[in-house]
């Protein structure tokens, strides 16, 4: 009887989903943006690929981010932009984090300065960094 409910509770155990809190969410995050920084500052070739240079004051700006990677590199072919597909680990994994924070998204300013590709993804892993720092 004992092992019966033992392996009754095992099932439970293991059948419960994994909770996605803030800091495991930040966590995944600053992995896959490691990656795709990595990978950025390795090739030279194709990286004058510009966004929008964000207001990182307060560090509000992932679902911006996330929209700005959406429009200008997730449909973008080849290996170096398949960490920044929608269907992969970071884009989810963003998507997810904003979904829990859902605000007024505004897209970024027309008019605002842009900055190339390398850069973006290395402010953004900054304020990741940050918010992840101040997350209990």
């Amino acid at each position: 009887m004992k092992t019966i409910l033992l392996l009754v509770f095992a099932v439970l155990v293991s059948s419960a989903p994994a909770e996605h809190n803030d800091k495991n969410l930040l966590g995944e995050i600053i992995d896959e943006l490691d990656k795709a920084v990595n990978i950025f500052s390795k090739e030279n070739k194709g990286n004058e690929i510009f966004l929008k240079k964000l207001q990182m004051v307060g560090c509000k700006v992932f679902c911006q981010a996330e929209q700005e990677l959406i429009k200008k590199v997730s449909g973008l072919s080849g290996a170096k932009f398949d960490h920044l597909r929608i269907d992969k680990k970071l884009m989810r994994t963003l998507n997810m984090y904003n979904k829990r924070h859902v605000k007024t998204c505004k897209p970024a300013d027309e008019d605002q300065d842009e900055i190339l590709l390398h850069a973006f993804l290395k402010n953004l892993l900054t304020c990741v960094k940050s918010a992840y720092s101040h997350v209990k």
